[in-house]
């Protein structure tokens, strides 16, 4: 059995890690310097993996069928109240053993509240049962695997939050929310807030009413945001290359008259990022104040004139402000969909417009961008 400096170093090495992979490969040295030939980790709920715990291990059977259960359905589908039952441990650590005869136990390190690391480890049974003093090592070891762990998920969680804000810049809306999957609000500005209250109570709020510290939803985005994250579940998204993920148009739009010449727009769409731990689903809500005869009075035809559009563009454009994907749009024109990109670049290049929304903002208040003159 490894002593104790050696266990300490490998631990340090653990914490060192930035990366799933890499946690997982020192993982294994911790647990072999402890004379484990086989190992499985239940790690504690993620940040990147949308709050479930990942599971690794090496040299165990393949999942038999409570792990297949967990892996489709999450390791809560065999918790009872929350808790996993010793039984539905020990049943686990059977299916896990690489054979019948090798000897295993299970240790939970943590209670359920505050998110357990259970570990599984076997050995041959001509080295005979683990020892309580190496039990005792185990459950040290295991105790600061969890805490390095636990780091590696709020390093990925502060990654993600400046990839966040870093596309919040680089969009300038006017209004601008990100929710959580339970619909709690991560961030949010003041214009998001006051456009909610207009929303709600009409173009008199904001004299009549203080701006609240925090959005209340109104019912019509809550189901905009249950579709959306419904959207992103079933969503094929592109490989692990792409970390940062963003829907190209809304998957729901909104839109509130607030008199015969204003109204609130806004838009929900799917936000994720894809990361070693896993996929992180939120939603990005955007809203703004639009002048509708400003633009209603601008034509399709006024449009092309003013950033040089040829008919197809035209045509792309007009799909565009209305939120339909390259996808969509390819198959509304029966047109391969790199065609499609190929005509957007060429669209957004012509307004001085770095995303479809700035082009989307660019035809709303008929402005040219400044970096296209």
């Amino acid at each position: 059995m490894a002593n104790w400096r050696q266990l300490t170093d490998s631990l340090v090495e653990l914490s060192l890690h930035r990366t799933l992979r890499g946690f997982e490969q020192a993982l294994g040295r911790i647990w072999t310097l402890q004379a484990v030939e086989a190992w499985a980790v239940f790690l504690p709920p993620s940040f990147q993996a949308g709050d479930r715990q990942l599971f690794v291990g090496q040299a165990v059977r393949p999942a038999g069928p409570l792990l297949a259960k967990a892996a489709r359905e999450g390791i809560e589908s065999l918790t009872t109240g929350g808790v996993l039952a010793p039984a539905v441990l020990e049943a686990i650590a059977v299916e896990l053993a690489p054979a019948p005869e090798w000897h295993r136990r299970v240790l939970q390190l943590g209670d359920s509240a505050s998110a357990p690391l259970i570990l599984f480890v076997f050995r041959r049974a001509e080295r005979g049962a683990f020892a309580n003093a190496e039990l005792e090592m185990l459950a040290w070891a295991g105790a600061h695997v969890r805490k390095a762990f636990m780091v590696l998920a709020e390093q990925q969680e502060q990654e993600f939050m400046v990839g966040l804000f870093r596309l919040i810049s680089n969009l300038h809306p006017e209004g601008i929310c990100v929710l959580d999957k339970q619909q709690r609000p991560v961030f949010e500005n003041r214009n998001f807030r006051e456009h909610l209250l207009l929303w709600e109570h009409g173009e008199g709020a904001l004299l009549n009413m203080n701006v609240p510290r925090s959005a209340s939803i109104p019912a019509v985005w809550q189901k905009a945001c249950v579709d959306a994250f419904h959207t992103l579940r079933d969503l094929k998204l592109p490989p692990t290359g792409s970390r940062m993920v963003v829907s190209q148009g809304p998957v729901v739009n909104l839109t509130k008259p607030m008199s015969d010449e204003k109204e609130v727009v806004g838009a929900v769409r799917y936000l994720a990022l894809r990361s070693t731990l896993g996929l992180r689903p939120y939603l990005l809500l955007t809203s703004s104040i639009v002048r509708t005869q400003k633009s209603q009075g601008m034509s399709m035809a006024e449009l092309a004139e003013k950033f040089e559009l040829s008919r197809r563009e035209v045509q792309m454009a007009e799909l565009i402000l209305k939120g339909h994907s390259a996808d969509e749009i390819g198959s509304r024109l029966r047109i391969a969909v790199p065609t499609v990109k190929t005509h957007i670049r060429n669209i957004l290049r012509k307004a001085g417009a770095k995303t479809r929304l700035q082009f989307i903002g660019l035809v709303r208040t008929g402005e040219r961008s400044r970096a296209a003159d």
